[in-house]
């Protein structure tokens, strides 16, 4: 099926002949159109009759200062596809773009091999990939919620998770308090000393970050003295008041987290963990895959960026592994969704303890893309579901 976008009338149409109109995104109508004339045409698969209209799917990235978009157009090149081969249409946009019950936008036009800009009605579902916590905290991205509140629109990822609002959250539910590591804000030296003395090693994050930026590997030698290791370095500290001099913006802003450092299994003398990939499927949770990380260079993170090894993980879990971590996923998607409403999609950082059972260091939410192929392709296509099963709950046209 050919849909047409009139450049100058900024409007879509249609040129099937056997219907005379198509309902089209959540509130709106495809009308039939000879005319093509300065029109890009876009192909989507034929209309299917258990959707009651052809559903519009936004993506909502960012725009650098030159009006330029940013974002993973790989993966929404590669989304947009998806949904127009499930016989929908995805557009990208940034909350800028955003004009009464309008959205100005882009969408990818194959016969020009380039993107295109053209003019939207409300969509069905809005795919947040806003790409940082800056881009998330202006006046344009205010005024984007409350056009999503006010069409009651579904919103894939409502915002960035904070690494120690989500251990508050997950502390207080009982199933899933035993997978913590203990954790604390730097407040002060005193405190600080004081977890550092009783767990001996200690990893200490920003809760904002992402990707194991900042971190830090703290633990005290035989002979008193302070270790402090990051991805690229180590440091030698008499006490933590030489720590403190060095490190003082862990302790003025609230912002950073100490947490335990649990012994994990190792293999072949490194760590790894689990990387988990949860979507929701419009009905409930479901894992989509399990990747594993092993460190290599340095101990302090598991990341590929930083020296990281893929494996597989075959190597190292087996049928209870992944019964166990199923039962994470549900019950860890559960409570994120009872304190921020619906959440689309979020990953999860695992690791097998030495003595048994798992550690839940943190859950991510926007999850970056994952090296193995085929869990990229799983999510995805389940994307594509989520997104049309959403779409026929919410539309109205």
């Amino acid at each position: 099926m050919n849909i047409l976008y009139d450049r100058e009338k900024k409007t879509f149409f249609h040129v099937e002949e056997s219907i005379k109109t198509y309902g089209f995104a959540k509130n709106s109508f495809l009308l039939s159109s000879k005319d093509s004339k300065d029109c890009y045409q876009f192909t989507i698969s034929p209309h299917q009759k258990n959707i009651p209209a052809i559903p519009l799917i936004a993506i909502v990235a960012s725009k650098e200062e030159r009006n330029k978009y940013k974002g993973n157009f790989e993966l929404f090149r590669s989304i947009q596809l998806d949904v127009e081969q499930a016989g929908g249409v995805c557009f990208v946009f940034s909350p800028q773009d955003v004009f009464g019950d309008s959205i100005s936008g882009i969408m990818y036009n194959q016969p020009l091999n380039k993107w295109v800009k053209c003019l939207f009605p409300v969509p069905n579902v809005i795919y947040n990939r806003v790409p940082s916590r800056h881009a998330e905290q202006n006046q344009a991205y205010e005024k984007l919620l409350h056009f999503i509140k006010e069409h009651k629109i579904p919103f894939f990822n409502p915002h960035f998770f904070n690494k120690w609002k989500i251990y508050e959250l997950l502390s207080k539910s009982r199933e899933l308090d035993p997978y913590l590591p203990q954790t604390e804000l730097v407040t002060n030296e005193e405190s600080f000393t004081n977890f550092l003395t009783s767990h001996k090693k200690i990893y200490v994050k920003h809760s904002l970050a992402s990707q194991g930026k900042g971190i830090r590997l703290i633990e005290i030698d035989d002979n008193g003295r302070i270790l402090c290791k990051s991805i690229k370095k180590m440091e030698r500290f008499l006490n933590v008041s030489r720590l403190f001099q060095s490190y003082s913006e862990w302790f003025n802003s609230n912002q950073w987290i100490m947490q335990e450092a649990v012994d994990c299994k190792t293999l072949h003398d490194h760590r790894y963990d689990f990387r988990i990939l949860v979507l929701h499927t419009g009905e409930d949770f479901r894992l989509i895959g399990i990747g594993v990380r092993m460190s290599q260079r340095q101990e302090v993170t598991t990341h590929v960026p930083t020296g990281g090894k893929i494996i597989s993980l075959k190597e190292v879990a087996d049928v209870h592994t992944k019964k166990e971590i199923s039962r994470i996923v549900q019950t860890c998607g559960e409570e994120l969704a009872k304190s921020f409403g619906y959440v689309g999609e979020f990953s999860i950082d695992l690791a097998p303890r030495e003595q048994g059972g798992f550690v839940l260091f943190e859950i991510n939410s926007k999850p970056m893309s994952f090296d193995e192929e085929e869990i990229e392709n799983k999510r995805r296509k389940q994307l594509v579901r989520t997104f049309l099963t959403l779409s026929a709950k919410n539309s109205e046209g």
